[in-house]
């Protein structure tokens, strides 16, 4: 290979070929409609226009996390069961969650790793944003959870179809994670800036991974501090059991308490446990 993996995935990037991911258009207008109180009736007919995303509205209404309660049998009675604020959540993850898909086998661990930590960290941060007393922020926290890792998708789909193409050999995992590491803040930037979303959440695409941050932008010390409470958890591709959660200056600057920091921790499992 003469060409050095980062460049190969820039010139795929760049080629006219590649098409960069956008949001699901059934979504996006579920979102408005549910912003603008639309019926609940108006809602279901929405959802069912996209198979795919009413299957997973009915799968995570009847998850695990509902255990012992009766089936669902249709999505008008999953969107009863859920409430407007969780099919919020639950249209926009289920849209997202059918891109965390490749072609090549090997790549699938990865992208289930990536699914989790997307599902969970969104779910957390509109929970911290309601535990500090940020409940105004509570769903823009729960969008930008979703979304500031976006650019790790990216470079896992771009990975996927060079890899498909035989332009590069099956990677290693601790290769794919420095690539990662490495790539998904630029792209994840460059994904939101196509998506002409609000700046606020291009700019933690961007920046949540840098070594200090603006302690005044509150949705970015939410991401920031949810990212370390999955790090110690072991929700993603990383896992560090000794990282003090209290110690963060994301914990100092939104003034969250010790037993809400613990608190997390379980919010996070829970979460996770609904979207496996």
């Amino acid at each position: 290979m003469s060409e050095s993996i980062t460049a190969l995935i820039a010139a795929h990037v760049d080629s006219k070929d590649f098409k960069l991911p956008v949001f699901n258009p059934v979504a996006l207008e579920i979102q408005h409609a549910i912003h603008a109180d639309a019926e609940l009736s108006a809602i279901e007919t929405m959802i069912l226009k996209d198979q795919a995303l009413a299957t997973e509205i009915l799968r995570v209404a009847n998850s695990a996390f509902f255990t012992g309660l009766q089936k669902q049998q249709t999505v008008q009675q999953a969107l009863a069961r859920l409430g407007m604020s969780r099919v919020f959540s639950m249209v926009m993850l289920a849209a997202q969650r059918q891109a965390f898909k490749a072609k090549q086998p090997f790549l699938n661990d990865v992208m289930q790793k990536l699914w989790e930590h997307t599902a969970a960290s969104a779910g957390t941060c509109r929970w911290v944003a309601i535990k500090c007393g940020y409940h105004e922020f509570a769903e823009n926290a729960f969008l930008a959870g979703l979304l500031h890792d976006l650019g790790s998708l990216v470079v896992l789909k771009v990975l996927d179809e060079i890899s498909a193409s035989g332009k590069v050999a099956e990677l290693t995992g601790p290769v794919i994670l420095e690539v990662i590491e490495s790539l998904h803040t630029e792209y994840g930037y460059k994904v939101m800036q196509s998506w002409e979303l609000p700046q606020q959440y291009a700019d933690i695409a961007r920046d949540h991974h840098l070594v200090s941050s603006d302690s005044a932008n509150v949705l970015m010390q939410i991401v920031r501090l949810v990212d370390g409470a999955c790090l110690k958890v072991g929700i993603g591709m990383n896992h560090d059991p000794d990282l003090v959660l209290e110690a963060m200056p994301e914990s100092q600057s939104l003034g969250i308490k010790d037993v809400h920091l613990a608190e997390m921790e379980i919010e996070l499992e829970e979460l996770l446990e609904q979207f496996q």
